[in-house]
């Protein structure tokens, strides 16, 4: 008699996550486990492949306003108290936040992901700072808490969030380097040079900085283009985010070329010359992983979770963090190397993500660490 799979639950932010960035975990895990999505669905992947295995539940927005945040969680809750899951995973800072408030009272046991820190240790904004200090309270029950990067995963330690039995290092996300593996450049002798940048369009992610660079690259290099895939954000602070407006004055001045967000990112990484990630800070940035493991040459800021990918002038530039003027000047560097030593810059970085950030050790690690937890042995 075939025995019943253990349930588990995930908590992502936004289905943006799980089909972008954790669709081989996702698939791994539902061969084994009877798994539910717990996230934000707007339908931007509707009938995607992941609903044929997993069952999605829209839980609506995780957001820091005390009110929202209360409706949100009782969300959560019910489907939780609906699932009973085994174990349950967080993925991202709110869903650690609040998803381990509500595992807790609940008493499921929880793997927690933390993506990446962004501002958290150095805004003195109040969010954060409340942030902070829900940490505290919230990761102490948490069976496991996996970091993409040593930075983060010391910091947690030494503020005290989490013991250090507790932590776990995995190289982020993985790189399903098959599935991202070199495609054809099929844009032919055009005389362009096409630098890309792909993330959500908030201000942490490195967008002015790359939008400052373009101005003063555009004006001296014409037949430079500079291309941007992600959508407009407002899952974060005002502050922070980039508003409509802006965006069509970048457009309207043809700085930047806009793509929106795209379900398949490869043809897009293809026909780049350079792929670029400015970023303030990264977990581990699944996009310089994707664009190193399809062979494409690199531009980062010099900051944790970047600077892990790109080594300095072997597959790619970095430059210094918050700095458009800098990154003008890679930017240019970039552009004067010659097309052979760009492609061996590439072939570098593909090797790297091979050797070093293989998507089947992350899935792997999961399977491991939650057979423990379901099992009872941690």
């Amino acid at each position: 008699m075939e025995t019943a799979k253990k349930k588990l639950a995930i908590i992502e932010n936004h289905e943006l996550g799980i089909y972008s960035i954790r669709h081989d975990l996702v698939m791994a895990l539902a061969k084994k486990y009877d798994v539910s999505v717990l996230t934000e669905i707007d339908d931007s992947f509707k009938d995607g492949d992941l609903e044929n295995v997993v069952r999605f539940i829209d839980v609506g927005k995780s957001v820091m306003n005390p009110v929202t945040a209360l409706k949100y969680n009782a969300r959560v809750r019910k489907a939780l108290k609906e699932i009973r899951p085994d174990v349950c995973l967080t993925f991202t800072i709110r869903p650690a936040i609040y998803g381990n408030m509500v595992t807790s009272g609940l008493k499921i046991p929880t793997i927690s992901t933390i993506t990446g820190t962004g501002p958290l240790f150095d805004s003195r904004s109040l969010s954060y700072a409340i942030a902070r200090q829900l940490y505290k309270w919230v990761l102490k029950k948490t069976k496991f808490v996996f970091f993409p990067n040593y930075d983060d995963l010391e910091l947690f330690i030494s503020a005290k969030y989490i013991k250090r039995e507790q932590a776990k290092r995995v190289p982020g996300s993985g790189i399903n380097y098959e599935k991202f593996s070199p495609l054809p450049f099929t844009r032919g002798n055009d005389g362009k040079f096409i630098f890309l940048y792909i993330s959500r369009l908030i201000k942490d992610k490195g967008i002015l900085e790359y939008v400052e660079a373009a101005s003063v690259i555009k004006a001296k290099y014409p037949h430079a283009e500079f291309h941007v895939i992600g959508p407009l954000w407002t899952g974060n602070k005002k502050s922070l985010t980039v508003t409509e407006k802006e965006l069509n004055d970048w457009i309207g001045k043809k700085w930047i070329v806009y793509h929106d967000k795209q379900k398949d990112i490869r043809p897009y990484l293809a026909n780049a010359d350079c792929v670029v990630m400015p970023s303030y800070r990264e977990g581990m940035s699944n996009v310089l992983l994707e664009a190193a493991s399809m062979a494409r040459p690199l531009i980062a800021t010099n900051v944790t979770g970047c600077r892990d990918i790109v080594e300095d002038g072997v597959n790619g530039l970095l430059c210094k963090v918050k700095d458009g003027k800098d990154l003008a000047e890679k930017m240019k560097q970039m552009m004067d190397i010659p097309a052979p030593d760009r492609e061996v810059m590439g072939k570098k970085g593909r090797e790297k993500m091979i050797r070093e950030f293989d998507k089947k050790m992350v899935i792997q690690i999961y399977l491991q660490a939650i057979d423990e937890v379901a099992d009872g042995k941690q």
